[in-house]
């Protein structure tokens, strides 16, 4: 109790009137740090037992790297940044903006000064209500900008559910390929495990043009979990390495408010998975639905949350605005490092 956890035991333990018990412990990741530390001074062998408990925790925390195509590697020393390139006429904060190749590279130029770690380059919106566009037209769409990213030293990801798409953005120098379906297609998961590609898997309940209209979860929790033990499954089952996939909750996909809410303040339950996390909270109704504010005046909101976000483990923000979310990162991280 005082490490914030629940044991379940045998009925009579407390007060010894059976001799053996199994003990189901309960609780977040850092409880379990806080119980190691006061079980290593207490008499009857407990020590021992924290022994134990301390060698299961340390292997099963979250990786510090996501494999890449080519042998690359993202290693997160730190959390990263992911800036956001839309190149559609629809998204919903900046749809439209970025129309031209001059100005897709002036927006990639600014992305890599500010500080970006990753640039996530997307040809279709995936707005609440969004219809779906072909992946020729995508292609179109973000081929000039996806070749001159790849030319820089930045880590290029493709926002993309086609496998045709996901087929040119490796060839022409993608690392990661960001799956809002999170990798429902067999031939989507076979190309990106031939290329060796870092993947993203996004929960997402229905599809944009739908996914707002029938929210319905059994345990929001629970239920999204089971999903990603799916998902995870199906990638290493077509040659997906463990270490190729990072999670993303997919905050605004399928879910109210409230929900979104209760997923970030309990984001740090997906550490189990022990797979970096992205969180994608920028300039989303989330926050727009708490402060009334446009999706341009956001940018305070989207501080706050992604702070929680990086404290409950993120390692990757997703964001439009990069200077706030390097200075985020920066003092969050120093934060979580901080010496007891």
């Amino acid at each position: 109790i005082a490490c914030g956890m629940d044991a379940a035991l045998k009925r009579g333990s407390v007060s010894c009137n059976v001799d053996f018990t199994d003990a189901l412990l309960m609780g977040q990741v850092n409880s379990y740090f806080r119980l190691v530390k006061r079980l290593k001074i207490q008499p009857f062998g407990l020590k021992d037992v924290g022994a134990e408990l301390e060698k299961f925790i340390d292997k099963n925390t979250v990786t510090k790297t996501l494999s890449l195509t080519n042998g690359k590697k993202l290693v997160f020393d730190k959390p990263k940044v992911m800036g956001i390139l839309n190149l559609t006429p629809d998204s919903f904060s900046d749809g439209g903006i970025f129309n031209t190749d001059k100005l897709a590279v002036s927006r990639i130029d600014m992305l890599v000064k500010e500080g970006a770690d990753i640039i996530d380059i997307g040809g279709m919106s995936s707005r609440p209500g969004a219809e779906y566009i072909g992946a020729d037209e995508e292609i179109r769409r973000i081929g000039y900008a996806l070749k001159y990213a790849s030319s820089l030293e930045v880590i290029v990801s493709v926002d993309t559910i086609y496998p045709k798409t996901a087929e040119f953005a490796l060839k022409n120098g993608a690392h990661i390929i960001n799956d809002i379906t999170g990798l429902s297609s067999p031939k989507m998961r076979k190309i990106c495990a031939e290329y060796g590609a870092g993947v993203i898997l996004v929960h997402m309940a229905g599809e944009p043009k739908n996914m707002q209209n029938s929210i319905n979860y059994k345990d929001l929790i629970y239920d999204i979990k089971n999903f990603f033990f799916d998902r995870i499954n199906e990638a290493v089952d077509y040659g997906i390495g463990e270490g190729n996939i990072m999670l993303d909750l997919g905050f605004g996909f399928g879910k109210t408010i409230e929900q979104n809410y209760t997923l970030l303040k309990y984001s740090s339950e997906f550490e189990s998975f022990k797979k970096p996390m992205l969180v994608g909270i920028s300039r989303k109704s989330m926050i727009g639905g708490i402060t009334g504010k446009g999706t341009q005046d956001r940018v305070i909101g989207t501080v706050a949350l992604n702070s929680a976000a990086l404290i409950n483990g993120a390692s990757v923000i997703r964001v439009h605005d990069i200077k706030e979310a390097v200075e985020t990162v920066m003092i969050i991280d120093y934060l979580i490092k901080a010496k007891n």
